[in-house]
């Protein structure tokens, strides 16, 4: 039990970057998924979740999003460490990680969102950028950035990088490189049925 509770400070302990250039100040989950705990957790160790999503709303950060049933919400403390407004997580296998963090920092133009995400990004330790495209989310155009990099496992995340109302939101989900594509079931459900309010 005491395993359990040091893992769950550790999963509360979540190292966060946040990084600025060119205005645009964004962070990035610089720790693996494997360390973050959720309670009640689903024993499926096999397949992304099938089942109904659940809301999971941030009434103060303009946004809602659905959780699949077997994901947890991050605890307030486990926010706080990350300078997340919210965020979900998957515990069991694939584990995942989805948060989303709002900057009131906004880059001129989408020229400079890319061009400072992608020099941030690139300060990670073994950083490759997978695919940089761009996307929409809830109808608002944006950056999203794949990349990996090394932080005891090889990580993956995928970064929607999106303005609406003078802010900048942060749509981020990770898992580690081996178990991504397992999880991306589950991120595109969430990301599909994220809005913008």
């Amino acid at each position: 039990m005491s395993y359990m509770k040091s893992r769950s400070k550790l999963a509360a302990v979540l190292a966060v970057i946040i990084l600025s250039a060119g205005g645009v100040g964004f962070w990035v989950l610089r720790d693996s998924p494997q360390s973050t705990t959720a309670p009640n957790s689903s024993n499926n160790k096999n397949q992304p979740s099938s089942q109904a999503l659940q809301p999971a709303i941030s009434d103060t950060a303009n946004f809602t999003y659905q959780k699949p049933a077997d994901w947890a919400n991050l605890s307030q403390e486990q926010l706080t460490a990350s300078v997340a407004t919210s965020g979900i997580v998957r515990s069991a296998s694939p584990v995942a990680t989805f948060m989303v963090k709002v900057s009131s920092s906004v880059p001129k133009n989408n020229a400079d969102l890319k061009s400072s995400t992608l020099a941030e990004l690139q300060k990670l330790t073994s950083f490759s950028l997978v695919s940089n495209t761009a996307t929409k989310v809830d109808g608002k155009s944006g950056q999203k950035f794949t990349y990996t990099f090394n932080n005891n496992d090889k990580t993956r995340q995928e970064m929607s990088v999106l303005i609406y109302k003078q802010k900048t939101f942060f749509l981020l989900f990770t898992a580690t490189d081996a178990d991504f594509s397992k999880a991306s079931v589950d991120f595109a459900k969430i990301l599909a049925d994220f809005k913008f309010k």
